[in-house]
């Protein structure tokens, strides 16, 4: 710990440590910061395509709703299950 000539606890470059609510507050600032740069980024790629969006929507709910694609989900949910209760049943 390093101490000023007042006695005042100092970080490594002579300023007063943060509080836990201003770093809290830099990292919320920081995600926010991150979050608005990939959904714009997201948007300007995506940008062309959202006039094929009702299209795209329509095929997709297609694909959704099939037989095939309902029992590939239903057995990879069995599957998932089966996983876990193995890797809890013991040791490996």
């Amino acid at each position: 710990m390093s101490f000023n000539r007042r006695g005042e606890h100092v970080n490594h470059r002579g300023l007063p440590p943060l509080n836990p609510a201003m770093k809290r507050f830099l990292v919320l600032l920081a995600v926010a910061a991150l979050g608005f740069l990939i959904a714009s980024t997201a948007y300007v790629l995506v940008e062309p395509y959202l006039p094929m969006l009702p299209y795209l929507a329509l095929v997709a709910l297609n694909i959704i709703t099939s037989g095939w694609f309902i029992a590939g989900v239903l057995g990879a949910i069995l599957a998932l299950y089966l996983l876990v209760r193995w890797a809890r049943s013991g040791e490996w």
